[in-house]
């Protein structure tokens, strides 16, 4: 067994600078881990999948008509999510593509594709809740909070917009 005093003569006869650079390259390792563009593809696709969601279930709810410019926007998305997608799946075949397509921004493209598609998703749910809002004020209470889950809301809707 190691006793702790000899963990601690081990720690302190380290130089401090060496164990600072330690640390920051870990820094550096982990953010550059977490920004790979392979990995980005995840969440990209993980964005478009729920705005994907959210906008059926509003389109499903009448709120978005299907000659709205949120259809065309959500077009655009999608063409663009694909594209970014295909570019760097095959810039990713080869290392050497991959740091040049690394270095070049992917990573800055691909967050920037994600944070449309997460603006895009918002725009859609502020409809949703203006039309809750407004229902609210038109109908009681139980119904608003009813429809603010995810399975009742949708059957919820349905049936009374039905009658």
């Amino acid at each position: 067994m190691v006793n702790e005093d000899s963990i601690s003569l081990l720690a302190s006869a380290l130089p401090a600078k060496l164990l600072i650079a330690a640390i920051v390259t870990a820094v550096v390792a982990a953010i550059i881990y977490y920004m790979l563009p392979l990995r980005l593809i995840g969440t990209l696709v993980a964005a478009i999948d729920e705005a994907e969601e959210t906008y059926v279930e509003a389109h499903e709810s009448g709120l978005v008509t299907g000659s709205a410019a949120e259809t065309e926007i959500l077009y655009r998305l999608q063409v663009k999510v694909s594209t970014t997608i295909e570019d760097t799946l095959r810039n990713s075949l080869s290392w050497h593509a991959a740091l040049h397509d690394f270095l070049l921004g992917r990573t800055f493209t691909l967050l920037r594709c994600i944070r449309e598609v997460q603006r895009f998703e918002t725009r859609i749910k502020i409809l949703k809740e203006y039309d809750l809002r407004a229902e609210r004020n038109s109908s009681s209470r139980a119904i608003f909070l009813r429809r603010r889950g995810a399975g009742p809301r949708q059957q919820g809707s349905q049936s009374r917009r039905l009658a």
